[in-house]
C-alpha cells in the first residue's frame, strides 16, 4: 500500500508501508499529519485516517514483558537503560531518544534491521569471488605480459649477470606491488562507495556493518588484508562461511562485517 503525507503546504509521496512506519517512529509523520492512500475520499489526520498504523510509544504499545511506562528498558542502539514510556517500539527494538534518528537512517540507508539480515551464504559469496577474481585477472593480464617482455630483454642482454639477475628481481617486485595495489584500491573503493564490488553486485549482495550501517572506506581497506588473512590459513578462513550462523568468513570476523542479500 502507497501512503502520501503532508509537510507543511508540501504532499510528500508515495512511500510504502514499511518507509510509512519508519517515518511514524522518527516523528516525521505524528498523529496530526494530514495523511492520504488509495480508497481514502479525502485527506484526513494519521489519528483518523489509521489509528494503529506504525509503531505507538513502548509504553502503550507493549504488554506483558515491556509493560509499564516506568519501567527501565535497555535501547536496541546504545544499550542504555530508559523508561520504556519515553522510547521509542519498532519491531521488537525499544529505541531511546538520542538514538532515533541513527536508526532509523541506518532502516533508511540499508533497508534491513540487525536481527533481519538475510546472510548471503558459502557458495553465492563464493561465485561473487570468482566474478571479483576474473576481473582482477583480466586487468592484470597486460602487466604480466609486460612484465615477462621486460624479464626476457634482461636476460637476453650480455654483460654483468649479477646486475641483471637484480634487476629482474626488481621488476618482479615492482609488478607485484602494482597487482596488490590494483586489488587493494578494487575492494576499497568498491566496498566503500557502493558497499559491494562488481561481483558481490552481479550477484546481489553487498557488505554491511554488523548493525546493517555503512561500511567507511577505511574500514573496506581493513578488510581487504584481513582477506589475505582468511588466504594464509589454507582459505579456511573462508570456508568459516559455511558453519557460521551469520555466513561470516574470518575478515567478517575481524571487521565486524557481514555480507548480506540486497535483492
Amino acid at each position: 500500500m502507497e501512503w502520501y503525507y503532508a509537510r507543511g503546504d508540501d504532499r510528500m509521496g508515495p512511500v510504502d508501508d514499511a518507509e510509512f512506519d519508519a517515518l511514524v517512529a522518527s516523528g516525521v509523520i505524528d498523529v496530526d499529519t494530514l495523511v492520504w492512500r488509495d480508497g481514502m475520499v479525502d485527506w484526513a489526520p494519521l489519528r483518523e485516517a489509521a489509528p494503529d498504523a506504525g509503531p505507538q510509544p513502548a509504553g502503550e504499545m507493549w504488554s506483558g514483558e515491556w509493560a509499564g511506562e516506568a519501567a527501565l528498558r535497555p535501547c536496541a542502539e546504545c544499550g542504555r537503560s530508559f523508561p520504556a514510556g519515553e522510547m521509542v517500539a519498532y519491531e521488537n527494538d525499544l529505541i531511546c531518544a538520542d538514538c532515533k534518528p541513527v536508526y532509523f537512517q541506518r532502516i533508511r540507508e540499508s533497508g534491513v534491521l540487525p536481527g533481519q539480515m538475510p546472510y548471503a551464504g558459502f557458495w553465492i559469496r563464493f561465485a561473487a569471488r570468482f566474478v571479483d577474481g576474473v576481473i582482477i585477472a583480466v586487468v592484470n593480464i597486460p602487466l604480466s605480459v609486460l612484465q615477462q617482455v621486460l624479464i626476457m630483454r634482461m636476460a637476453s642482454r650480455q654483460g654483468d649477470a649479477p646486475a641483471s639477475e637484480m634487476m629482474m628481481i626488481g621488476v618482479v617486485a615492482v609488478f607485484w606491488i602494482i597487482s596488490i595495489l590494483i586489488g587493494l584500491t578494487y575492494e576499497t573503493y568498491f566496498v566503500g562507495k557502493f558497499a559491494a564490488t562488481p561481483g558481490k553486485m552481479v550477484c546481489g549482495l553487498k557488505v554491511v556493518m554488523s548493525d546493517g550501517g555503512r561500511v567507511s572506506y577505511g574500514r573496506a581497506l581493513g578488510r581487504y588484508f584481513a582477506t589475505i588473512v582468511s588466504q594464509l590459513t589454507l582459505m579456511i578462513g573462508f570456508i568459516m562461511a559455511a558453519f557460521d550462523a551469520q555466513k561470516r568468513a574470518l575478515h567478517d570476523h575481524i571487521c565486524d562485517t557481514r555480507v548480506i542479500r540486497a535483492r
